[in-house]
């Protein structure tokens, strides 16, 4: 398995490239320089190859990061927060590679609070509360108001549309 920390720490001054390539160490090596290429080319990241990592924008060196875990070309990726902090474009690409891994049997477990990015991208919802499974189940089923209201203490405005769920918190109770 891929893990993708929360943390984003970047402590070496290494090119894009070579912290993308670290991802497949545990592979044994630097390994496959065309899974490199494919975790750069997936996340946009082809130009940036030979920059400095310490020296791109917050949300590039995320980016940077999930490239690292695709790279490592596991049958499941974990991440804990992926999109945190990303501009809304790269959010959305940034899900629709997870959904694309998916879509290729692969499995993706991802921890996320953007509810409305999890509605329209991921095929099931596992909702904590104080530790416990509140809920279990496809976004249609799992998101509902009374569980937003329950669980996140918010209202929302829901609407289930040809592109998928789309949910907005409005207000917090």
């Amino acid at each position: 398995a891929a893990w993708l920390p929360q943390s984003r720490e970047i402590a070496w001054p290494v090119t894009v490239q070579h912290l993308v390539s670290l991802g497949q160490l545990a592979r044994g090596g630097t390994g496959d320089p065309a899974l490199v290429d494919a975790a750069l080319a997936r996340m946009g990241l082809q130009g940036y190859r030979h920059r400095r990592a310490t020296e791109l924008s917050g949300g590039e060196q995320a980016r940077a990061l999930i490239a690292r875990a695709l790279a490592q070309d596991t049958p499941l990726l974990m991440a804990d927060e992926p999109i945190a902090g990303l501009d809304p474009a790269q959010q959305i690409r940034s899900m629709q590679v997870f959904h694309s891994l998916a879509a290729e049997g692969r499995s993706v477990l991802a921890s996320l609070h953007d509810l409305g990015l999890a509605a329209r991208h991921c095929t099931r919802l596992v909702v904590i509360d104080a530790g416990r499974i509140a809920a279990d189940g496809p976004p249609g089923a799992v998101l509902t108001a009374d569980l937003m209201a329950q669980v996140f203490g918010v209202t929302c405005w829901r609407a289930e549309t040809e592109s998928g769920l789309i949910l907005q918190p409005l207000a917090a109770l």
